[in-house]
């Protein structure tokens, strides 16, 4: 991946009001490697993500929720069927 400053600089390039991607456009997102990133760019109008962060995470038992991380490893969620 590219240096934090670069990837800060295309993501301000392609979500600039006005002189960024089309808004009426889907805005698509690589390589987003931080929950707080995803947030930050879900803000400045990226749409989608193709990112590996989420998906190797709950790999491993982990969500990630308004509040940050949960844990479902633990013997309290064996029987928990309700959504997150």
């Amino acid at each position: 991946g590219e240096a934090k400053h670069e990837f800060w600089r295309v993501v301000e390039q392609c979500t600039r009001p006005g002189a960024g991607l089309p808004e009426q456009k889907p805005r698509y997102l690589m390589g987003v490697g931080y929950p707080l990133d995803i947030v930050i760019c879900v803000a400045l109008g990226v749409d989608m993500f193709d990112c590996v962060y989420p998906c190797r995470t709950a790999r491993f038992g982990t969500a990630l929720v308004r509040s940050g991380q949960l844990r479902l490893t633990s013997a309290e969620f064996a029987n928990d069927f309700r959504p997150l």
